[in-house]
C-alpha cells in the first residue's frame, strides 16, 4: 500500500474560546475560526487542521461559559471556505468539556462530515454513555481525542476508554509530553502538576490499544508545532533560561505538538481512517519524519500472535537535527537503544528483540487486554539532539497461551 504523509494540528482554539489571548494573535491575522484556517495552512504549512473552541467553560468557578449555535455556524462555514482536498483539509471540531473534568478530562470530538451536530456538553451530561449512544446515531465516522493526559486539573481516567471511539490519544502538545511519569517534559509542576495513573504508558499497561498523536493547544491563532507567538528553543540559550522566563503557565520548551499521518488519500475521509487506524504518529516542535514496521506490519497494527523468532522493528527518521538515540520500548520497558556514531539527521535501522518468551515475561510481563489475552507491544522514541521527540503509535501482539 502507498501512503502519503500529512502533516496536522486537531487542536486549534480560535476566538471563541475563552482562555483566547487576542493580544498575541499573529501580525496579519484576526483569531477567527478562518483565519486560524489560514495560518495553519499557509504559515505553518500544514495540510490539515481542526478548529476546537470549548463547547463549555467552568473558567476556575465563574460562570460557565457556552459556544453558542451562532458561533458553531461560523467555525463551520470556516471548514466549508477552507476545505480544499489534495491541498488543505478541515475538520469540524470542538472541545468537548464537562463540570466533570476532573473525571472525564479534557477531549477534542472530530467529525468526517460537514454539518455535525453541536453535541450536549457541560452539565447537560451526566454520564460519558450519553456521548457514545449520540455518536452511534451519527450516519458518519466520529471520535474523541483526550489530550494532556495527566494533567492535574484534567486528568483522564483510563476506566472511561472506548476503543471504538477513542481510537488515538493526544500525548504531546504546549503543556508538555504524556508518555509516563517523570519524562523530562511533562507538565509544569508549578501550576498543575501532573498525577500517576493517566499517561500514556498507564494506558497501554491496562491492555488498551490506542495510538498517538500530537497537538497544540494553541489559543493565540498559531498552530503548526514551533510556530509559537515566542519558539521556546532559541538556539545556544540554555534549556533553564527559557524556562525561567515563561512566567505562570510554563509551556513544552520542545514547541507544541503535530500529527503524522499516512493517509490512502489526501481527503478528510483519508485522514479521518488512518486516524482510526492509529497509522499515525507524534512530533514535538518540528515535522520529525516518522515511519516505523515491526515484522512488517506498519504502526498501531494488531499484529496476532507473538512470533517464536526474534521481532524486528524497522525504523526510517527524516529528522529536523541530528539523531542523538532511538529507543525500542516493550511494554513500557526500554529494552534497546541505538546512539548513531556519526552525527546525521537521517536514520534508518533496525533494531531486533531476541529474547525468548521467558526472559520477556521477566523483563516486561505481558499485560491483559480486558478480553482474556496477554499482549505485549512495541513502539519506539526517538529524541533528537534538540531534545525534540517522536513516538509512532504501536504494534501489539497476542501471547500464545
Amino acid at each position: 500500500m502507498t501512503y502519503t504523509l500529512l502533516w496536522g494540528d486537531t487542536h486549534v482554539h480560535a476566538e471563541y474560546s475563552p482562555c483566547f489571548k487576542p493580544e498575541a494573535i499573529p501580525d496579519g491575522f484576526d483569531g477567527s475560526p478562518a483565519d486560524c484556517y489560514r495560518y495553519a495552512r499557509d504559515v505553518a504549512a500544514i495540510d490539515f487542521a481542526a478548529v476546537t473552541d470549548h463547547t463549555w467553560s467552568g473558567m476556575g468557578g465563574k460562570t460557565p461559559i457556552m459556544l453558542t449555535d451562532d458561533q458553531y455556524g461560523v467555525i463551520l462555514e470556516a471548514n466549508r471556505a477552507y476545505q480544499d482536498p489534495g491541498r488543505f483539509v478541515t475538520f469540524p471540531a470542538y472541545e468537548w468539556n464537562s463540570p466533570k473534568d476532573r473525571t472525564w478530562g479534557h477531549h477534542n470530538a472530530l467529525f468526517c462530515d460537514d454539518e455535525p451536530p453541536l453535541l450536549p456538553s457541560g452539565s447537560a451530561v451526566s454520564s460519558l454513555d450519553e456521548v457514545w449512544a449520540a455518536f452511534d446515531e451519527l450516519p458518519y465516522g466520529a471520535m474523541l481525542i483526550p489530550h494532556h493526559l495527566a494533567r492535574d486539573r484534567t486528568p483522564y481516567d483510563w476506566s472511561t476508554f472506548n476503543p471504538r471511539y477513542e481510537p488515538i490519544v493526544e500525548i504531546t502538545s504546549m503543556w508538555g509530553n504524556y508518555e509516563y511519569k517523570g519524562n523530562p517534559h511533562e507538565c509544569d509542576p508549578n501550576w498543575s502538576p501532573s498525577v500517576p495513573g493517566s499517561f500514556l504508558q498507564d494506558g497501554l499497561a491496562q491492555g488498551h490499544r490506542v495510538g498517538v498523536i500530537g497537538g497544540s493547544d494553541n489559543h493565540t491563532g498559531h498552530s503548526g508545532g514551533h510556530h509559537f507567538p515566542f519558539d521556546p528553543m532559541i538556539p545556544g540559550r540554555p534549556l533553564n533560561e527559557i524556562l525561567a522566563g515563561r512566567g505562570p503557565q510554563r509551556r513544552n520548551a520542545l514547541g507544541a505538538g503535530l500529527a503524522g499521518v499516512y493517509a490512502e488519500e489526501f481527503t478528510r475521509e483519508g485522514i479521518f481512517a488512518a486516524l482510526h487506524a492509529r497509522r499515525c504518529f507524534a512530533a514535538t516542535g518540528h515535522k520529525i519524519r516518522l515511519w516505523t514496521e515491526t515484522n512488517g506490519l506498519e504502526m498501531g497494527a494488531d499484529g496476532g500472535a507473538l512470533p517464536d523468532e526474534p521481532r524486528t522493528i524497522h525504523v526510517a527518521v527524516n529528522g529536523t537535527a541530528p539523531i542523538a538515540h532511538v529507543t525500542l520500548v516493550r511494554n513500557n520497558v526500554d529494552v534497546r537503544r541505538l546512539i548513531p556514531r556519526e552525527s546525521a539527521t537521517d536514520l534508518t535501522v533496525d533494531l531486533v528483540d531476541d529474547d525468548p518468551l521467558e526472559k520477556i515475561v521477566k523483563v516486561s510481563p505481558p499485560v491483559a487486554d480486558g478480553a482474556g489475552a496477554s499482549l505485549v507491544y512495541y513502539y519506539v522514541r526517538v529524541v533528537q539532539a534538540d531534545e525534540r521527540t517522536a513516538w509512532p503509535s504501536p504494534v501489539w501482539f497476542t501471547v500464545p497461551a
